[in-house]
């Protein structure tokens, strides 16, 4: 196998690149200067050394002095509040829009429809403990904000069920974005305005 193809591979490996995309971003680099190349390699080696994964939220963050907690969660944040998002993208996109000031939970995924090992494919277990962890801390609502998709549909009535008993043993309430989103909308493409309804709406 050339150095090519074998590049090629490794790029299908990322979300959503297909076989022609692979091949276009080998060819793309192939075309740059050796600097830029070197840089991108130094950039790469060193992702998983200065890249953290916080030990509360879950996200990746880099690291700092802060022991195992991102800056979201050793800030001052509302504790009454915690928002659970499918993934750091969407961490992104909920901040960028200004309109949330609780703490989160990074889910990990969705589940797939049908899926018949649910807890498998997103952090459950450590959502339940983050959630018995909060509510010592005065927790009163989960917000559930996944993707307008089956996938998104399928974990959201997933992980209501799995915190049902929580939520009555403490008084929590969960919640779900408002349909400010559209069908089949995946939250990480959503634009400010969409998201700050969807979380004044939500139900």
């Amino acid at each position: 196998m050339s150095t090519i193809d074998s590049l090629a591979q490794a790029f299908m490996r990322f979300p959503g690149i297909g076989t022609r995309q692979a091949k276009r971003f080998v060819y793309f680099l192939l075309a740059q200067d050796p600097q830029y190349l070197e840089s991108l390699a130094l950039d790469i080696g060193e992702l998983k050394k200065t890249i953290a994964q916080c030990s509360e939220c879950y996200r990746f963050y880099p690291q700092t002095l802060n022991g195992t907690l991102c800056a979201q969660c050793f800030g001052d944040a509302d504790d009454t509040i915690l928002l659970v998002v499918e993934k750091d993208t969407d961490f992104e996109s909920v901040r960028r829009s200004g309109s949330y000031s609780g703490r989160y939970f990074i889910l990990g995924g969705t589940i797939p429809v049908l899926e018949k090992d649910p807890a498998s494919k997103i952090r459950i277990r450590e959502l339940i403990e983050r959630v018995e962890k909060g509510a010592a801390h005065g927790l009163s609502e989960v917000v559930l904000a996944l993707s307008a998709n089956p996938e998104g549909d399928a974990t959201r009535a997933y992980v209501a069920k799995m915190l049902d008993s929580l939520s009555k043993k403490y008084g929590i309430t969960i919640t779900s974005l408002g349909r400010g989103l559209s069908t089949g909308t995946e939250l990480e493409y959503s634009d400010s305005d969409t998201l700050r309804n969807a979380l004044k709406n939500r139900n």
